[in-house]
């Protein structure tokens, strides 16, 4: 089909990928670049030794977290120019090696650098944002005036957005400078980070495995330190999911405490099902919690009607008694994979040992809950995202196709009615057993597997659930796949089970693949999941 000026689909992607690759200054081009073949290819040095950044600048990217950046150019060790131009130059290595950007604007974001610069010197009393001069990579899904949110389809191609998503425009008043925006699965709802318009992205620690998704272009870029703070959106694990399969910390706020409107989106607009939330992804829990703290404090409701007023709590965890951890193996439905069953019962021993309370839990009604939670992701038989698809004429990318959502039917008010009883059901379910165990917090993975490869990552009950329930939950990474992890056939579940669990072939193929583990807490109590999650994570990476 020949549209957009009676160019084809193919044509469109071609351009746009062209207009893409041209934003990458020559002199930041890695020379003799090569798509990597070998099955356990790792691209986690290549951006230090390929001789584009100099010694200033592999310091900048390497020894610093989001926090250590801006205290760094607070303390006038580095200035806002110098600390962009890093990140600018590393996030072109980045997608030279993945494919993990989408817009990049790097001279317009050293331009805004240099300002912030220049501000400072001639007012130097000025209080600083608590963002001032720092890098901060975007989701392709956010919208920033003048440029594409295309989320990987070809009928958002030039179509430059008019005004800034409220996200946006809170993070550049506290001082951020944004710099690339990223890339996802298209219509966003697959752990694939895969589309016509840009192609896929592929994992640093291993690159014949998913980068995941839908922020599998963030995921990538962090994990090679493109970017050490980024910003993703989650609705059923698009946050966690490649936080975990790049080896990075990525938090998912309950909904309506960091601002998500104005967003590019696949479904229909006034769709009602689960809330999606928009939330950090970074190198480190504490810069984490620096991002939520810091936008929680800047009047978000001011600029987002849909944020909800709570102010942040400065409330210290408190020690008087252990954490009361409530434990959950398995979602009954998937048995971990020996890479992730070992990471979870190693942060069982740790947690043990440092004298928390583990409670083991099994969740009620999983299976029916997961069907729940499909319904409500198709609830227009996803007749809004085939229109757009089809307005086109391009074709479905496998990761698609396998999850299914595209096939499912519509639903009729009544039914509607009924889903969203079922929903209640279950979020008043998991509140008692909440309460029944008086849980401070839950541990679990985020999934029964590591990274996969591509186009295999179909379960999300690890992580979905959470956002039926609207829980905050957050990714640790805490060490990678070792030569220990052989592979057995301890399945537990039937066929569907066998099938996920035998994905996983062995050490020698996931060499690298990173392993985690998962925190949730209580709905809208986030910044004690913040600080719950920066305790363990001292206990898990000491």
């Amino acid at each position: 089909m020949a549209t957009n000026g009676a160019r084809t689909w193919q044509e469109i992607c071609s351009a746009k990928r062209e207009k893409r690759d041209k934003a990458i200054p020559s002199a930041w081009k890695i020379p003799n670049v090569e798509t990597p073949t070998a099955k356990t290819k790792s691209l986690l040095k290549i951006s230090s030794s390929c001789g584009i950044l100099t010694e200033i600048e592999i310091r900048i990217t390497t020894e610093y977290d989001a926090v250590g950046i801006v205290e760094a150019i607070r303390q006038r060790v580095f200035t806002a120019e110098a600390v962009t131009t890093a990140f600018c130059k590393r996030a072109a290595i980045a997608q030279q090696l993945t494919n993990c950007l989408t817009e990049i604007f790097f001279e317009e974001a050293i331009e805004n650098a240099k300002a912030l610069d220049s501000t400072r010197l001639e007012h130097p009393d000025r209080p600083l944002g608590p963002f001032f001069g720092l890098p901060i990579s975007l989701k392709d899904s956010f919208m920033l005036e003048g440029k594409d949110s295309t989320i990987g389809m070809t009928y958002f191609v030039d179509k430059p957005a008019t005004r800034n998503s409220p996200l946006v425009t809170i993070l550049k008043s506290l001082g951020a400078v944004l710099y690339c925006k990223t890339n996802v699965p298209q219509t966003m709802m697959t752990a694939d980070s895969d589309n016509n318009v840009f192609g896929r992205t592929l994992n640093p620690n291993n690159t014949h495995l998913t980068a995941g998704g839908s922020t599998g272009g963030e995921g990538a870029l962090i994990a090679l330190r493109g970017s050490i703070l980024g910003v993703g959106t989650d609705i059923a694990g698009s946050i966690r999911i490649p936080s975990s399969a790049n080896g990075i910390y990525g938090f998912k706020p309950s909904s309506q405490i960091i601002p998500y409107a104005g967003q590019q989106s696949p479904a229909a607009p006034g769709t009602v099902g689960i809330t999606a939330s928009a939330g950090p992804m970074a190198t480190s829990i504490r810069s984490c919690q620096y991002f939520i703290k810091a936008v929680m404090e800047a009047d978000p409701s001011t600029f987002d009607s849909s944020v909800l007023r709570i102010p942040w709590l400065e409330n210290t965890l408190q020690r008087s008694r252990p954490l009361r951890i409530g434990l959950i193996a398995d979602d009954s439905l998937h048995t971990p994979t020996p890479p992730m069953r070992r990471a979870l019962q190693e942060a069982v021993e740790k947690l043990t040992a440092a004298n928390q309370t583990i409670v083991p839990l099994n969740l009620p009604t999983v299976s029916e809950n997961m069907e729940l939670i499909l319904s409500l992701f198709s609830l227009d038989g996803s007749k809004f995202t085939k229109n757009l698809v089809e307005n086109t004429g391009e074709s479905f990318v496998p990761s698609v196709l396998n999850q299914g959502l595209v096939n499912a039917p519509a639903k009729s008010l009544e039914a509607f009615f009924r889903l969203n009883h079922q929903r209640n059901i279950a979020i008043s379910d998991f509140h008692k057993l909440w309460l029944a165990n008086d849980l401070d917090v839950i541990l679990t993975l985020p999934a029964p597997h590591t990274a996969v490869p591509f186009d295999q990552w179909d379960v999300v009950t690890y992580t979905a659930l959470w956002n039926l329930y609207d829980c905050p939950a957050c990714v640790i990474p805490v060490g990678k796949v070792s030569s220990q992890d052989v592979k057995d056939e301890l399945f537990r579940y039937g066929e569907e089970d066998q099938r996920t669990y035998g994905l996983y072939t062995g050490p020698e193929d996931y060499a690298g693949a990173p392993t985690s583990i998962q925190l949730v807490g209580r709905k809208q109590r986030d910044e004690e999941l913040s600080n719950i999650a920066v305790f363990v994570d001292g206990i898990l990476n000491p």
